[in-house]
Parts: C-alpha cells; sequence; structure tokens
C-alpha cells in the first residue's frame, strides 16, 4: 500500500443576491448591559462579496479514508454577548464538545438531535465556566438552544470521519486528503445540500468553489 500521499481541496462559498436583513429578537432587561436590547439572528453571516461563513464542507467518502496527518482541534461553543460563537460547527460523532460560558450571565445549553431526542441539557452559570459533553455517536444535526435566552441557537454537524471543516469569515476553507477521487459536501443549515467529485493529485490543489443564490435560502429555524 505504502504511504499515504496528499493534496489539497480549497475554495470558497458564496451567496449570491442580496442576502436577507437578519431578523433581530428584543432581548430582556437583565442581560441588555451585557449583550444589547435587540439579538440579532445569526444563522446566516454573509461577508464581503458574498461570502458565506460557517457553511460545513466535508468529503462523503471521508469514513474509508486513513486518518488524516493533522487531526483537527476540538470543537468549541462559546457563549459570548447572549450568542453562540460560531452559530454553526462541525464536530466528529461521538467526540466531545467543549461548552464555555464567557458572558457574566446564567445560560443553559440544551442539545437535540433528529427530530426531538434530548442529547444533553445543562446549565452554566458561571462566567469563564467549561463543560465538555459527548455528541451522539450517529452522525446528523445536532440543534443546540439556551431556555433562559430563546433567541440563542447553533447548530452542530457531526460526522464519523474527521474530513470535515468549516468556511471563514471570508468564506474560503481548505483541506488536505488523500490523492484520489472524492465527492465534497456543502452544507448550510439553511439552503440545500449539495455536492462536487473531484479528483485530487498528489502535491497538487484543487480549487471548487460553491454558490448559492439567496433564492434558495430557508427561513430560520425551519426544518426540510
Amino acid at each position: 500500500t505504502g504511504p499515504v500521499k496528499w493534496g489539497e481541496i480549497e475554495g470558497r462559498v458564496l451567496l449570491t443576491g442580496t442576502p436577507p436583513q437578519a431578523p433581530s429578537a428584543p432581548t430582556s432587561a437583565t442581560v441588555a448591559s451585557v449583550c444589547g436590547d435587540q439579538a440579532e439572528d445569526r444563522s446566516l453571516v454573509v461577508g464581503a462579496e458574498g461570502a458565506l461563513a460557517h457553511a460545513v464542507v466535508s468529503l462523503q467518502d471521508g469514513a474509508g479514508l486513513p486518518d488524516p496527518e493533522t487531526p483537527a482541534p476540538p470543537p468549541v461553543l462559546d457563549q459570548k454577548q447572549c450568542h453562540y460563537e460560531p452559530p454553526s460547527l462541525a464536530a466528529k460523532a461521538g467526540g466531545e464538545l467543549l461548552l464555555r460560558n464567557s458572558d457574566p450571565l446564567v445560560h443553559n445549553v440544551r442539545a437535540q438531535a433528529g427530530t426531538n431526542r434530548s442529547v444533553f441539557n445543562v446549565a452554566m452559570p458561571l462566567e469563564g465556566m467549561t463543560l465538555r459533553r459527548p455528541l451522539p455517536a450517529e452522525p446528523g444535526t445536532v440543534q443546540v438552544r439556551c431556555d433562559v435566552h430563546p433567541w440563542m441557537r447553533a447548530v452542530v454537524r457531526t460526522f464519523d470521519h474527521p474530513y470535515f471543516t468549516t468556511t471563514a469569515p471570508d468564506g474560503r476553507f481548505r483541506m488536505r486528503v488523500p490523492e484520489g477521487a472524492h465527492t465534497l459536501v456543502f452544507w448550510h443549515d439553511r439552503l440545500p445540500e449539495t455536492s462536487r467529485t473531484v479528483t485530487v493529485r498528489a502535491g497538487e490543489t484543487v480549487q471548487v468553489d460553491q454558490t448559492w443564490g439567496v433564492d434558495a435560502l430557508r427561513q430560520p429555524g425551519s426544518r426540510q
């Protein structure tokens, strides 16, 4: 079999058209001094030139591949100014999610998988505290909410392999993969999943960009 030969896939994920104004919800008097009196929905974060942040990019065939040279950093979900940061992240199914509270406020983190199955529900009353909680062993999507501050939402996309990443604020991503043909899957909680097949040669970088139009967007929190 010999040593694994590696190549890179990089690209940019964009949203074309004028993104809708993010809806905002009033906060409460108890948190306004820390979080402001309006909380903006962060399920869609679009930067300059339509750059789509926090989109999840993964390999469909990742489960059969040798392990990456460098393991992904552990996934962290921070509670910061009454928002989850990041609002969308990718993680290994069955792995641990690190929860952090950066606010001088009481938060609670309630995670559900599938239609309504509870994954965990923990209170985080102290600023600076961290907890580790296991993610479901089955890959899928975990919705995260705060019962104290109902506008707080995040989503964790989990995989049974380590070949995944999320786009940066400029919409860019990069993934080091074994050479060969791969199917790249683009996922965003409010857009239709799409895939692209690419052939990666050792030592080379393949550019794969993905563009969605604003007409493909679903409402925040809607499932389909």
